[in-house]
């Protein structure tokens, strides 16, 4: 992946987070917290949490991009109070960067 692509890529998941943010009524209190995860763990989040935004990452790009992930997104508004220092456990075969609110859940 080229490094305007891979920019691209984070810039376009920090708008998909934004506008989910706004789309689902978040209060200022709520936030959302970032895993890199393979397609299991992908699914045990998505079916845990409501809402969540993934995006695919290319294993070769995985540490770049989620680097300029949390660099995009700490200048952005929603994670000004409480900035992205590190995503959740990282593996060998994560290939998705995923974001959820913990405190909502599917009931």
């Amino acid at each position: 992946m080229e490094n305007q692509e891979i920019e691209f890529q984070a810039k376009m998941y920090a708008y998909a987070i934004n506008s989910a943010t706004k789309e689902y009524g978040f209060k200022k209190d709520e936030g959302w917290k970032l895993n890199l995860a393979n397609a299991a763990e992908k699914l045990e989040i998505e079916q845990k949490y409501y809402p969540t935004v993934s995006t695919q990452i290319d294993s070769k790009s995985l540490l770049q991009l989620s680097e300029l992930v949390k660099t995009v997104l700490n200048e952005t508004p929603i994670f000004a109070k409480d900035p992205i220092h590190t995503f959740g456990a990282q593996h060998s075969d994560s290939e998705f960067i995923v974001a959820y609110n913990p405190i909502r859940v599917h009931r």
